[in-house]
């Protein structure tokens, strides 16, 4: 069977969670009030997102600038090498949004990966677009839910690889899932059946024996 693996990007392929931290460092008076309405699913995330990067005042250039000290994850690199020699399909998907995404991949050399996320764009304050919504939910930017049916009606295997809120609901129509944080909180609080991982090197070490 054909195999393809969905990965989110802030705490999965980074090691923190970028949106929030530049929302958390950027932002002026107010962000966290509209960030709690958003974990009590009061708002959705366009909603939270266009609240929020209202209060930066700060353009794409600095946004640029301040993402480059994010480090990324132990063993992404080595899994990335692992995907392309397999020629598994890879799609990184994400709630958060192009302007820091795009820039991180680049910045370490990941050009050319398939990347569905929500977009960024500065133009005397921001503009934020979701173009990829669920008519049925509402409530992320980014659907992922859709990203994985696809491509289980497509014939391959999914594996996801998460580690927040936004992925809780496309995990659960994937075939294997590798969960870390708040998404491995879910799954033991539900007793469902996932894989633990800090870093690649522990997905590409399932990988080798699976």
């Amino acid at each position: 069977m054909k195999k393809a693996f969905v990965v989110d990007f802030d705490g999965t392929i980074t090691v923190q969670d970028v949106g929030f931290s530049i929302i958390k460092q950027l932002a002026s008076e107010g962000w966290e009030e509209i960030g709690n309405l958003w974990l009590s699913k009061k708002i959705g995330t366009a909603k939270c997102g266009k609240m929020q990067w209202d209060l930066i005042k700060h353009d794409e250039e600095y946004i640029k600038s301040f993402v480059g000290k994010f480090p990324i994850n132990k063993g992404f690199r080595e899994f990335v090498e692992e995907i392309k020699k397999n020629s598994y399909e890879m799609i990184v998907a994400s709630d958060g949004y192009d302007i820091y995404i795009n820039e991180i991949l680049k910045t370490n050399g990941f050009e050319g990966l398939k990347v569905v996320c929500n977009s960024a764009k500065y133009d005397n304050g921001w503009k934020l677009s979701f173009l990829n919504t669920s008519e049925e939910c509402g409530f992320c930017g980014n659907c992922k839910k859709r990203i994985v049916d696809d491509l289980k009606n497509r014939g391959y295997k999914v594996y996801y690889i998460g580690d927040g809120h936004s992925d809780i609901c496309a995990s659960k129509d994937a075939d294997v899932v590798f969960a870390k944080s708040f998404l491995k909180q879910h799954y033991e609080n539900k007793e469902l059946p996932y894989h633990n991982f800090d870093n690649f090197f522990d997905i590409l070490e399932y990988m080798k024996k699976n």
